[in-house]
């Protein structure tokens, strides 16, 4: 006789999911960040889910960006799966996360609905490392203890050339050996072309120095910046051209001036076969992707294909990943979301070495939660 359908998900385990809840938490921005189009960002909202299992252990996730009500209808997700999630087992992530897309079929995949997803399933993640007694980099594969970071939080677009100058030789002087700026946008070729020069010459030869352009660069200027920034020793150009444009990407590699770096942006597996031939290094974001589960199966296709792989934002996840898998690089180091830990992964000098913590390895701070929660 077949197995039922819920046999996978055998209720009555220790480790049955019990209880999830959702918190809205907005830790504010030192300094605001004005954004092209969405104005000034003045703080970073973090939805927190939190998954509780029959034996009390407790797992962690969430998914975050700047809106807090944008944020509130993530929570209704999670929320409205809840019920359909309790009394499954935790442990079996990958039906668990088959489960979840089917749930929320009728609101389409591919954007929001993965931000949900992915908070549940790196919460799942976190309860496997702490039932396994293993951090996630090493439940995952393991590959690497020490995973190099480069500084993401300034050198924007609106900051004028002198601010450049102090942020860039600031960051060098307390040691990190790599770093991004912003280019695009409204200023010319010309300008970027000596925004960038500046920051050369402010940390010398031996820092990598990478560019994200927020694919706001038609093709054309996509080959002149990659020409350019060859030619002062640049690590990467990221995201040159409009989302999607996957000839507008080959047209900047083709150049063979600087690597091209691109595909934070990708939130359906389906659309991973994209890179190869197109980039020379994968920019891979476990939340777009709908979490852990999905992001290992993206990693994988990069390593078939010898892609060096990177992660977007969110270090307290992605060194995780970025650890556990033979092409990782570097990790995009924010310090934002640092204040809700009460012990959070810190680079030194460009670096965060993985710790043995079970799970992610992470505790919130309750204190930090209830000062930056937000009404959902």
């Amino acid at each position: 006789m077949p197995p039922q359908d819920d046999t996978p998900f055998a209720a009555g385990r220790g480790s049955a999911i019990e209880r999830i809840a959702t918190r809205i938490v907005a830790v504010p921005l030192e300094e605001p960040i004005v954004h092209p189009f969405l104005g000034a960002r003045t703080q970073f909202a973090t939805l927190l889910v939190e998954v509780w299992t029959a034996d009390g252990v407790k797992g962690l996730g969430w998914a975050t960006f700047e809106s807090p009500r944008q944020l509130a209808a993530l929570a209704q997700v999670v929320d409205s799966m809840a019920p359909q999630l309790k009394g499954r087992d935790a442990l079996l992530r990958t039906a668990l996360h088959d489960l979840m897309w089917n749930l929320t079929v009728d609101l389409l995949h591919g954007g929001a609905t993965n931000l949900a997803l992915a908070a549940v399933d790196i919460a799942l993640w976190d309860i496997a490392g702490r039932y396994a007694g293993m951090p996630l980099w090493k439940l995952l594969g393991g590959c690497r203890r020490e995973v190099p970071a480069y500084a993401s939080w300034t050198l924007w677009r609106h900051q004028d050339d002198a601010k450049w100058a102090a942020e860039a030789e600031r960051l060098a002087a307390d040691g990190w050996t790599a770093m991004k700026l912003r280019l695009g946008g409204p200023r010319s070729f010309e300008q970027d072309v000596a925004r960038a020069a500046l920051v050369r010459r402010v940390v010398g030869p031996d820092v990598r120095l990478m560019v994200d352009a927020l694919w706001g660069l038609t093709p054309f200027r996509g080959v002149q910046t990659a020409r350019a920034l060859g030619e002062l020793g640049y690590y990467w150009l990221e995201e040159p051209v409009r989302e999607g444009d996957w000839q507008g990407l080959a047209d900047a590699r083709a150049v063979h001036a600087v690597p091209i770096a691109a595909g934070e942006r990708i939130s359906r597996l389906q659309a991973l076969h994209q890179l190869p031939g197109r980039v020379d290094h994968a920019i891979l974001d476990g939340m777009h992707l709908g979490g852990v589960t999905p992001w290992a199966k993206a990693a994988a296709v990069m390593d078939v294909a010898d892609l060096p792989v990177s992660a977007h934002s969110n270090p307290e996840l992605h060194a995780h990943l970025l650890g556990a898998v033979r092409t990782g690089a570097y990790v995009e180091y924010m310090p934002w979301w640092r204040p809700l830990y009460q012990d959070p992964p810190q680079p030194v000098n460009g670096v965060i070495t993985l710790g043995d913590r079970p799970g992610l390895g992470l505790e919130l701070d309750e204190q930090a939660v209830r000062r930056f929660a937000v009404a959902a």
